[in-house]
């Protein structure tokens, strides 16, 4: 049995990037820092081989020539997924950190470095909902906000709308869980945003209201990132067929990521719980919260996938050893918006009619 290690640090930053594999290195050699070695650092290598003049980047020996010993050490690392090192030193961040680097803002980069900018990378795909009005919302305009997904529950039946909120001029999609109910066929909404590319990084934000008094009783879904057949429903990823890292809220409000991975330790989705200085972090009913997810992709068949979250801006989870996947025909392809109560017995129904608010959603990718 595979064993997890969670560690809550976070923050990322784009400055350094370096192979796992490669812990000698002085310089990273994703030349192209796309996050993977590819063809495209072989490309750049092979433009600047020969004597190292102006740009030596390619010369990862430092000896003053790009030649078969800098070739030889990036074939080496093909294929592989890049982590972060904010100096370049060949020394992760979260290594520096646990040998005792300092990180007085606990953003999991050494204070040295600096911080990252939250809006960095290439947005993919952005929904705000202030540009329709209040009222009920249907399949024409849901095809149209996310991308023409091929299918969806929860529209047709009345249980999505368009609200204004406490926010002045601001709107936000509020999906309904009916009072006695559970499950997707009875409560909230889904459906799958199609990304138009399938991704080895990418970042997921949104806010979220749990409105009223709101009573969270078992649990429910929440949107998440999926790739490949986004595995859900008890279906247990196998490494080549897919994957999916949606959240949940828990008994009073508790949250977790819940993700479907092949070394899941059960049936069902693993929980990966939120936490602060060492306390699991919760909802509360009827105020806002910005929620952030990064995933970065595991190269096949190896422990090295990553789960990031923040809850309003805080380091929330840090998971660093994740195999989503033992292929590589699929990496991260949609937005799975998928929210509703259960859980597959009556225990999750609503004890009455319940409101979720759910707004600013962004994704972008670190990809080239």
């Amino acid at each position: 049995m595979f064993h997890r290690t969670i560690v809550r640090t976070a923050g990322l930053t784009a400055c350094g990037l370096i192979v796992t594999a490669l812990a000698n290195a002085d310089c990273p050699p994703d030349l192209d820092e796309n996050g993977r070695i590819d063809g495209g650092d072989l490309t750049l290598m092979l433009a600047s081989w020969g004597p190292c003049s102006t740009d030596c980047s390619s010369d990862l020996d430092s000896d003053g020539v790009v030649g078969g010993a800098d070739l030889t050490t990036l074939l080496s690392a093909w294929g592989r997924l890049v982590r972060l090192d904010c100096d370049c030193n060949g020394i992760s961040d979260e290594a520096e950190i646990a040998d005792g680097a300092d990180d007085l803002d606990g953003d999991g980069v050494p204070d040295q470095c600096g911080t990252t900018t939250p809006d960095e990378g290439t947005l993919v795909f952005a929904q705000s909902l202030d540009h329709r009005d209040a009222g009920p919302y249907d399949e024409a305009m849901m095809e149209a906000d996310w991308n023409d997904p091929v299918w969806s529950n929860g529209v047709d039946d009345q249980r999505v709308s368009i609200v204004e909120t406490d926010e002045s001029g601001n709107r936000a999609l509020a999906v309904l869980y009916p009072e006695g109910e559970y499950g997707t066929s009875r409560t909230g909404a889904q459906w799958k945003v199609p990304l138009g590319g399938s991704f080895e990084r990418m970042t997921l934000r949104y806010r979220i209201r749990f409105t009223g008094d709101f009573d969270f009783v078992k649990g429910g879904k929440l949107p998440g990132l999926i790739g490949g057949t986004g595995n859900t429903g008890g279906s247990i990823p196998d490494g080549t067929d897919g994957w999916s890292a949606r959240m949940m809220w828990r008994t009073d409000g508790a949250i977790v990521q819940y993700v479907y991975h092949p070394d899941q330790p059960g049936g069902y989705g693993e929980d990966l719980p939120w936490s602060s200085d060492g306390e699991p972090l919760r909802f509360e009913p009827n105020r806002w919260y910005a929620l952030r997810h990064e995933i970065v992709m595991n190269t096949p068949g190896q422990h090295d996938g990553v789960i990031r979250t923040w809850l309003d801006g805080e380091p929330a989870l840090v998971v660093t050893d994740m195999r989503f996947r033992d292929v590589d025909t699929f990496a991260i392809d949609s937005l799975y918006f998928s929210t509703f109560f259960g859980g597959g017995s009556s225990s999750w129904a609503t004890t009455r009619d319940e409101v979720i608010w759910f707004d600013d959603f962004e994704v972008r990718t670190f990809d080239e």
